[in-house]
């Protein structure tokens, strides 16, 4: 019985017994944008082109500019009716409705205590991650209050990159994945070697190092290299099953198989 406990533990660790997963080229699509940001789960594509956002569907082109809060750092589509911009030079983040309206802008440079933000990603309801680069710390931010409902960890250093979903939120440090639940509570930690960026689907967890992509399962703490085509990896993306890789020519469109 003993024996077998330790067949099943090193099985999980290293990746075997589990579903693998396999992409399969669908389309490449010619484009010239500064940045891919994503695609929503109505399937409208979203990139930034001079510091303009432009939403893309079936149903014509949708443009989102404001030249008074600087650079747009970072847009977050996890919810395609709720969409986030953050402005990192501004220290502000600006939320927009599915017609590219805006909704609020929250200035937190005029909240107390100070933060000064490095990285936000979507929460549930009315809040939003994010890491304070000044405490090193990771909260969970209520923006119809302004307050804080969760502050978890204290880093040593800053962050590499941050996804979440409505229950969970990963980070990514020069050594560790960790992952926390939204209560802030710790529910895994995971060393690594040399991943750059991270992006959560389905609780799948996708990295990127060393322009190839790698996976992780729910039920696995292994890191999988997922077999594509030698590309570029500009930026990439992944919903609804489908890996988009940019290479600042083409949008390349994978869609991810369970083998």
């Amino acid at each position: 019985m003993k024996h077998a406990l330790y067949l099943i533990l090193f099985f999980n660790l290293f990746g075997f017994g589990q579903t693998s997963i396999s992409a399969k080229l669908v389309t490449s699509t010619p484009f010239e944008w500064d940045t891919f940001v994503g695609i929503d789960s109505f399937e409208s594509v979203y990139f930034l082109k001079s510091n303009v956002l432009f939403k893309k569907n079936n149903q014509g082109l949708q443009n989102y500019s404001n030249l008074d809060k600087g650079v747009i750092s970072k847009v977050s589509v996890f919810n395609a009716l709720k969409l986030a911009l953050f402005y990192k030079d501004f220290n502000s983040v600006t939320l927009l409705d599915n017609r590219l309206a805006d909704l609020i802008t929250v200035d937190f440079n005029v909240l107390s205590p100070l933060r000064t933000l490095s990285h936000i990603s979507n929460g549930n309801d009315t809040t939003f991650w994010l890491f304070d680069s000044n405490a090193l710390q990771l909260e969970l931010f209520d923006y119809n209050s302004s307050k804080i409902r969760v502050r978890a960890a204290t880093f040593q250093n800053e962050i590499l990159a941050l996804d979440s979903d409505y229950n969970t939120c990963w980070v990514l440090t020069e050594k560790e994945v960790q992952c926390y639940n939204y209560m802030g509570s710790l529910i895994s930690r995971l060393p690594h070697e040399g991943f750059t960026d991270l992006k959560l689907w389905n609780g799948i967890l996708f990295l990127m190092k060393n322009n190839t992509i790698y996976y992780k399962q729910k039920t696995s703490d292994a890191f999988l290299m997922l077999n594509l085509p030698k590309v570029l990896v500009k930026q990439f993306f992944v919903t609804n099953q489908t890996l988009y890789i940019y290479d600042e020519e083409f949008l390349h469109h994978y869609q991810l198989i369970n083998n």
